[in-house]
């Protein structure tokens, strides 16, 4: 097997060829259908397990892979890991079940590099199931080829050979509460993030992270099994305490409310309000919410993912109080969306790469200096 595609593609294109990997042959048909009806994809070809697959890919230009998880011959997780290992640049969305045991392996699956997920749908007719995949993999693909050609275009920019560190600024708050905001590559990135963030942090951490029900528990699960924060999927009316680190649950908005006993202790609050910026759970609602509730000494952190969940929720932080913003930097993004939104409205007080994101972070609320990140 090659270790790189037999034609490299283009840094810019205007569209993704896309494999297609399921081992039934009618949803084969399902997805080339939608794919043919998506602007910036083509549809390359189809295999009906992992090993077929990797065959095609040695002889076969391919930029996008949609990756079925249960499979004879070789199953989804592991034909991911042998296009991490020998197609690197290769894109992959895993296609998978609602269920529990689906969830599971399709967050191990991000953890181990995809960059998202479509739930196969179970719609009322095979048009709405259509409309469905085409919507939802539209989306992924239309932002991923924008975010590769803008790191494409990135690379070419000069840039000194040896870059000068300075010492970092400290800005001049104290923090104590860090809210995160991401969505598309969000599992990955968390994984390398919050395993370094230590047990001693002080203070409270929530995250949105862009998911369905079911698949927010699993990502909680599989993050504190590796942190030495305590990390769980947040439940109605539980108290935010320092050292826990709460994620939004799939379909429901997070926000804060002030709880009894104490001014500075707050309580979570769940509810199924509209979708805002087309996602439940929004980042906006729940910076909103910590505007509103806290509305002070917050630190704010936007990651990787398509849209711009997170561009108004900074600017109400901002406009409310003592806010200091943090960016991922393009370079480490799958999906250059959210932090772009933020830097662009001239919201964002340092962009860092995804590698210093975590000492930057502890930094900044432990009040220790450190070496600023250059990427």
């Amino acid at each position: 097997m090659r270790n790189e595609l037999p034609v490299k593609a283009d840094s810019k294109t205007s569209h993704l060829s896309v494999l297609v990997v399921d081992d039934t042959a009618i949803y084969r048909s399902v997805l080339k259908d939608a794919i043919q009806n998506i602007q910036c994809a083509r549809f390359a070809d189809s295999a009906a397990n992992g090993k077929i697959a990797l065959d095609k890919m040695s002889h076969t230009a391919v930029d996008f892979v949609l990756l079925d998880m249960e499979m004879p011959e070789m199953n989804g997780i592991e034909t991911l890991d042998k296009i991490q290992e020998h197609y690197p640049e290769v894109g992959v969305v895993m296609v998978s079940g609602e269920n529990q045991a689906s969830a599971s392996d399709t967050i191990e699956a991000l953890n181990r590099g995809a960059l998202d997920f479509v739930a196969k749908p179970d719609c009322a007719t095979p048009e709405e199931n259509h409309a469905f995949l085409v919507k939802q993999l539209g989306r992924i693909m239309q932002s991923y080829m924008i975010s590769r050609n803008l790191r494409a275009a990135e690379q070419l920019r000069v840039r000194p050979l040896t870059p000068i560190p300075s010492s970092a600024i400290l800005p001049a708050l104290k923090f104590d509460m860090l809210v995160i905001g991401i969505s598309t590559g969000g599992p990955k990135a968390l994984m390398e993030l919050l395993p370094k963030l230590p047990a001693d942090l002080g203070v409270p951490v929530l995250i949105v992270q862009h998911m369905p029900p079911v698949f927010t528990a699993s990502l909680a699960e599989s993050l504190n099994n590796r942190s030495a924060l305590t990390i769980r999927e947040a439940c109605e009316g539980q108290e935010i305490e320092p050292g826990t680190v709460l994620i939004a649950p799939g379909d429901r908005h997070m926000i804060i409310q002030k709880a009894s006993g104490g001014h500075e202790k707050y309580r979570v609050g769940l509810n199924n309000g509209p979708p805002e910026n087309s996602c439940r759970p929004s980042v906006d609602v729940l910076f909103r919410s910590v505007a509103e509730v806290h509305g002070r000494n917050t630190l704010a952190v936007i990651m990787t993912g398509m849209g711009e969940d997170g561009l108004r929720g900074v600017r109400f932080l901002k406009e409310r109080g003592s806010t200091y913003c943090l960016t991922q930097s393009m370079q480490t993004c799958v999906i250059y969306g959210m932090p772009k939104a933020v830097v662009d409205a001239k919201l964002s007080d340092e962009t860092v790469s995804l590698q210093r994101l975590a000492p930057r972070i502890v930094s900044i609320i432990k009040r220790k200096a450190e070496v600023q990140d250059t990427a």
